[in-house]
């Protein structure tokens, strides 16, 4: 299963994300966490030690690893939202898939997949959801099942409804502060793509007292806010460089990770919606410019045959050997 941190700059998505990726490590076997904010500051906020391969500057690398020996594409270029082949490779959330190995770092049973940063190079030249290419090819060749979660830290802006991205996580939590600008973030989210509202709750951050309460309420649906976050003496502390007050944070934002946690263990993915809002999202991509920037056809002409159902039939989703990740 995977869920997504959402909201404008500086509302805390980033220290959330960690903070519930924690939860999680405590309560399961493995958890992945994804850095796909431009900042890059979530390894730091796990403290992680190591050097990620940043999985925005391999997109040729990373997507013919994906192509596998599919033979649908012909001379066509396979983009980040390509729907899968039954001769595709896949990724499977273990320490032992190759993937994993080669572009993750670890710390006891958490593993983090990065990015990376916007760069000097890329100044004039590219927006960020082209480094996230990388990164929704991988999610939409990523066979995670109910015992598994994903955890994203995205970043701030439209980048998450520009791209199929937008169909890629079951939950999306969007970390808001009592600001109409906040909230408005979150309101725009739902009002450009309606059709993923069951999947997007909010978790309220910085919230001092009961007016601020009121406030969240008088914007935010009941069954939507899971709940808030107070401001933090610990966080601050945190982040003026104590590494150890993190884990007081983490603690003081159980209450709310528990009633995430139902909802996520509740929340059963359709392949089938999957694969159809996918085809649909690609479709639409091409015709738009992908088709006329490459002239040639990128939207139909598919593997026919390909579901997820079959890829996950023929193999176990999890492999038995888990060895240690360095």
């Amino acid at each position: 299963m995977r869920i997504a941190f959402l909201g404008k700059g500086g509302a805390g998505k980033t220290t959330t994300t960690a903070s519930f990726v924690e939860y999680l490590s405590n309560r399961m076997d493995l958890v992945i966490a994804i850095d796909a904010d431009v900042n890059v500051h979530l390894q730091n906020s796990l403290r992680i030690d190591g050097s990620p391969k940043e999985l925005g500057e391999h997109f040729d690398t990373i997507a013919n690893t994906l192509k596998g020996t599919r033979s649908d594409l012909n001379e066509r270029p396979m983009i980040s939202s390509t729907p899968p082949s039954l001769k595709s490779n896949f990724i499977r959330p273990s320490v032992s898939d190759p993937f994993i190995q080669e572009y993750g770092v670890k710390r006891d049973n958490i593993v983090l997949l990065t990015v990376g940063p916007y760069t000097k190079d890329d100044v004039g030249g590219n927006c960020y959801h082209s480094k996230l290419s990388s990164y929704t090819a991988i999610l939409h060749h990523m066979l995670d099942s109910e015992k598994d979660v994903i955890v994203a830290d995205t970043t701030a802006g439209t980048d998450n409804v520009a791209t199929s991205l937008n169909l890629a996580y079951d939950i999306n939590v969007f970390v808001v502060e009592p600001t109409l600008k906040s909230i408005s973030v979150y309101q725009d989210f739902i009002r450009l793509v309606p059709h993923l509202e069951d999947r997007v709750y909010v978790l309220a951050n910085k919230v001092d007292g009961e007016e601020d309460m009121n406030f969240l309420r008088a914007h935010i649906e009941s069954k939507k806010l899971l709940g808030a976050i107070p401001f933090s003496k610990n966080l601050k502390r945190f982040e003026q460089g104590d590494r150890e007050a993190i884990d007081e944070f983490h603690q003081e934002q159980a209450a709310v990770f528990d009633k995430l946690y139902t909802i996520l263990c509740e929340r059963k993915r359709d392949w089938v919606d999957y694969l159809n809002l996918l085809r649909g999202a690609h479709e639409k991509v091409c015709t738009d410019w992908y088709n006329d920037y490459y002239s040639t056809d990128l939207g139909t002409g598919y593997d026919p045959d390909f579901t997820y159902e079959k890829v996950i039939a023929e193999a176990p989703l999890k492999p038995p050997a888990e060895p240690a990740l360095v």
